[in-house]
């Protein structure tokens, strides 16, 4: 398998993270051994289907803040 980011070669790796007060979690996922980049299912899962953007949230330009404190 080559890298998504260098097209480098990746191999399958043995992760351990931290889950709950249960203790440890271990998963097997692939590691590219020139840049480092870790895929795994959930990471893929996620880059597949990015969330909505909150654009409520998003800073509005100064223009637009200037109409909006008039009225």
């Amino acid at each position: 398998m080559n890298c998504p980011r260098c097209s480098g070669y990746m191999m399958q790796d043995d992760f351990l993270d931290i889950e709950d007060e249960t203790g440890q979690c271990r998963f097997v996922a692939w590691r590219c051994l020139i840049c480092g980049e870790v895929l795994d299912p959930v990471i893929l899962k996620h880059r597949s289907s990015p969330p909505e953007p909150m654009v409520d949230r998003a800073r509005l330009p100064l223009v637009v803040r200037d109409l909006l404190r008039v009225r």
